[in-house]
């Protein structure tokens, strides 16, 4: 009688996964240069949120320079000059067709005459957190949005060796007056510079004198024709 042997069972399947299953080495390697790529993606993320999300303690850190009204406040990059301040219950500002439109406001307008130079670079300044009126209790009041920027500071281009003039407009109530300073700062990029200096020039506006100042507030200043 003739045996039947069964034959042989073979594995191609498990043979295949195994020969090109990957070494344990170039495994590890992929597996740390993912790693250091999400590394490198959190760090620059996280640099990212906190140029939108900086403390103010952390803002008011930057190179102060103190002055006073009616004296230069000169820095490593630029200098500036409060000529003088004038309080009104109404200003006027213009349109896109330039049309003049007076507006008023229930509680004051600020106006800063200021001039501007730069030490080596041009520079502009930006309305935002780095020009702003500091109170005596830590409030900070950017430039009001009530004017159009083409009358103010903001639309001058300020270069080295030549003053330029212009204002800064500030809307606050009457609280705000006493102890004011003007906080001025070059614009930040996406990082922010703490070498980066800043302006704080004292108003000269406290006791008697900020009462006065208010109380003498005039009915309507045009900027308009103080451009002029």
């Amino acid at each position: 009688m003739m045996a039947v042997t069964q034959p042989e069972t073979s594995r191609p399947a498990r043979h295949s996964a195994e020969t090109h299953r990957r070494p344990p080495g170039k495994r590890r390697l992929g597996a740390r240069f993912v790693a250091a790529v999400v590394g490198v993606a959190l760090a620059a993320a996280a640099v990212y949120a906190q140029t939108f999300a900086l403390p103010a303690e952390q803002r008011s850190s930057l190179i102060t320079i103190k002055g006073q009204i009616g004296e230069v406040v000169e820095t490593h990059r630029f200098s500036i000059k409060v000529s003088s301040m004038t309080a009104a219950l109404a200003v006027d500002t213009t349109d896109y067709g330039d049309q003049v439109t007076k507006v008023g406001t229930s509680n004051l307008f600020l106006v800063a005459d200021i001039s501007v130079t730069t030490a080596n670079e041009p520079m502009r300044l930006s309305p935002g957190p780095n020009v702003v009126l500091l109170t005596r209790d830590g409030r900070r009041y950017q430039t009001t949005d009530k004017v159009n920027q083409s009358l103010t500071a903001f639309n001058r281009h300020y270069q080295p060796g030549f003053w330029s003039r212009g204002v800064l407009v500030f809307e606050v109530p009457k609280d705000a007056v006493s102890g004011a300073r003007l906080v001025v700062a070059p614009p930040t990029g996406f990082i922010t510079d703490y070498s980066a200096p800043e302006a704080e020039i004292d108003l000269g506006l406290s006791g008697g004198t900020a009462r006065r100042f208010i109380a003498q507030a005039e009915d309507y200043y045009s900027l308009v024709s103080n451009m002029r």
